[in-house]
C-alpha cells in the first residue's frame, strides 16, 4: 500500500469515528450532562421541595433530542411509588419543572407554572 492510500484510509476512518460519535451524542445525549441533570434534580427536590433523600428511590438522567429549550432532565422514582416515574426537565435558564408523571393518581404532582 502506498503512503497516499494509507493516509486516505486513516482519514476516512477518523471521519467515520467522528460522525458516529456525533450521531450517538445527538440521539442519546452527553452522559456527563445526564449525570449533571441527575444531581441538579436531586438538589432541587431536596433543597427546594423539601423531600428527604430516603423518599427518592431512583433518579436517572434523561435526554430528548426533540427539545432545544430543555433537552436534559431526570426521571424520578419515589420510594413509596416504586412503579411510577415523574419526569423533571431542566431549562437552559436553569429552572427545573416537573413535566409529567406515569401515574394515574400522582401523589407528587406539582402545579403547572
Amino acid at each position: 500500500m502506498t503512503k497516499r492510500i494509507k493516509i486516505s484510509l486513516l482519514s476516512i476512518l477518523a471521519l467515520v469515528v467522528v460522525i458516529s460519535g456525533w450521531g450517538y451524542l445527538s440521539l442519546f445525549g452527553n452522559p456527563i450532562k445526564k449525570n449533571d441533570a441527575e444531581e441538579k434534580v436531586r438538589a432541587y427536590l431536596i433543597q427546594q421541595k423539601g423531600y428527604s433523600p430516603e423518599e427518592l428511590k431512583d433518579i436517572s438522567g434523561t435526554y430528548s433530542f426533540k427539545s432545544s429549550e430543555a433537552p436534559y432532565g431526570a426521571a424520578v422514582t419515589f420510594a413509596d411509588e416504586p412503579n411510577d416515574k415523574y419526569q423533571y426537565i431542566i431549562f437552559k435558564d436553569g429552572n427545573i419543572e416537573q413535566f409529567s408523571s406515569s401515574s394515574d393518581n400522582p401523589k407528587y404532582q406539582e402545579p403547572m407554572n
